[in-house]
């Protein structure tokens, strides 16, 4: 039965006005389209309409509504959102056969950024598209959400509100909510435990605190301070400030500063060695442009100008490598190890080639720029006891109770040793204070001031070693109070 031309569709339209839906009274065989068309058009359906749809409908009317329009959903845009720079590093261990050995020490998952970092970045909202509902209105997407970069402690907002930039080295951390994003830089890492293989080795750019002990083989290092307030044992700790130790140090590695004793006589040397071995370089490079250049080798042109035009060159590379290995038991840093090795090219002790030359130049280089930055704060190295171990600082070393025993002292300021000195060695830039210097048994200590330092003994034992400037005394009889110094005329004077 067809429908009277009175009967009455039943339009819905959904709340988005992203559908259109279309129902018959029950009873009925079949419904002209156009019908259908009509009650759609009433209804106000102009857009997205279905014709199958209709089509299939007024062939089986249904009671059940009949999807006959689609809209076009609005697209969406995007939100600002904030990017971090900094991640945690997580190093897993992998027990699969032939894979790469993990050092577990190194599995700590700290993390550390220096002053001047990019800590985050807010990237603008992108808006959406609009759409359009089956009766032909225009749909507009949702507004993108906004959100607040803020700067905590330790950090600042940059280029109007977009970057997070660190103030301070130290350990970056970020606060969220719905609307704002909170980065800040916390310049102090509290280790709540020992440093063990438990915790992995500790490499922070700030200031350390660790409540335990630092166990063997295991290290530490940080760009700031570092205090300890248990043991250190077996173990490295390098600072790039003051170093504490509550208890004692034993048969460990302690550095405090950037530079070691001795690097500022070391920097005047090699930066006059940059300048000759520059110059020589030059005329390398207009040599170089000549015919007869190429035919020749390359070691014994350079030889034949250090014998000719650049006599002064070799006497300042033997210098250098002599000045070098007199810094005995220093942890040099790594371009003065590497510059060491190069200078042998020229010392004759390896081939000197054209690229073996080359990685001298870039090497002293490198040397020079790390000698030549300044160190900041202070560099002092404060610890209960030691035995057996190895100390060096750019600033001073204060021994503050049991003394030492068989350790190596190597400081750019004074040291000062609370009870006994036993068997090691003290060498210092500043003044030297030792409460007992010696014993009856073991090896005897040395102990080496600066020229224009001196060096203060309150009980010495026979055997023991002390040097002013290039003036050395071997003690032959125990001593009480005494203060060792160059007089006027450059002799070592006991007062």
């Amino acid at each position: 039965m067809e429908a009277p031309k009175e009967t009455v569709l039943e339009v819905s339209i959904t709340s988005n006005k992203l559908a259109a839906y279309i129902c018959a009274p029950p009873s009925l065989t079949k419904i002209d389209q156009e019908d259908v068309y009509r009650a759609l058009e009433a209804a106000g359906v102009v857009y997205g309409v279905k014709p199958e749809a209709i089509q299939s409908f007024s062939a089986n009317p249904s009671e059940e509504p009949v999807l006959v329009a689609e809209g076009l959903p609005p697209q969406p845009g995007e939100d600002e959102h904030v990017e971090l720079f900094f991640v945690y590093d997580e190093v897993e261990p992998d027990g699969e056969p032939g894979t790469e050995r993990v050092d577990f020490r190194e599995t700590s998952k700290i993390v550390s950024v220096e002053a001047g970092t990019v800590l985050a970045v807010k990237h603008p909202a992108r808006p959406g598209k609009e759409g359009k509902g089956v009766t032909g209105e225009a749909l507009p997407p949702l507004l993108p959400k906004q959100i607040a970069l803020r700067a905590g402690k330790g950090a600042e907002i940059q280029e109007e509100g977009t970057k997070a930039v660190a103030l301070v080295n130290g350990r970056p951390w970020v606060k969220e909510t719905a609307a704002t994003c909170t980065v800040g830089v916390d310049p102090l890492l509290v280790h709540k435990e020992d440093v063990s293989i438990k915790s992995g080795n500790i490499r922070f750019k700030g200031d350390v605190k660790i409540l335990g002990d630092v166990c063997e083989a295991m290290e530490v290092w940080a760009t700031g301070n570092v205090e300890v307030m248990g043991l250190v044992t077996r173990a490295t700790v390098q600072s790039g400030g003051r170093l504490i130790v509550h208890r004692g140090v034993i048969n460990s590695s302690l550095k405090a500063g950037r530079h070691f004793p001795g690097a500022k006589k070391i920097a005047f040397l090699l930066q006059d060695l940059k300048a000759n071995l520059q110059l020589l370089n030059q005329a390398l490079v207009q040599l170089k442009e000549t015919k007869h250049f190429e035919q020749a080798d390359f070691g014994r042109v350079v030889v034949a100008l250090l014998d000719t035009r650049f006599k002064e060159i070799r006497p300042l590379v033997k210098n250098a490598i002599k000045q070098i290995a007199s810094f005995r038991n220093q942890h040099f840093p790594q371009e003065i190890v590497e510059l060491a090795k190069s200078l042998s090219c020229l010392a004759g002790l390896n081939p000197l080639t054209e690229s073996s030359f080359k990685e001298l130049l870039d090497n002293l280089s490198a040397a020079v720029q790390t000698l030549q930055q300044e160190e900041t704060g202070t560099a002092d190295v404060r610890i209960h006891s030691a035995i057996m171990s190895n100390i060096q600082s750019s600033g001073n070393v204060h021994v503050l109770s049991q003394g030492c025993v068989s350790t190596v002292i190597n400081a750019g300021g004074s040291v000062v040793v609370k009870g006994s000195f036993k068997g090691g060695e003290i060498f210092c830039e500043g003044n030297a204070e030792i409460q007992e210097l010696g014993s009856d048994l073991g090896a005897p200590p040395v102990v080496r001031v600066g020229s224009r330092s001196y060096i203060k003994v309150g009980k010495a034992f026979p055997g023991a070693i002390i040097q002013v400037g290039h003036r050395r005394l071997i003690l032959n009889q125990q001593m009480g109070s005494f203060k060792a110094r160059l007089n006027k005329e450059g002799e070592l004077e006991i007062i």
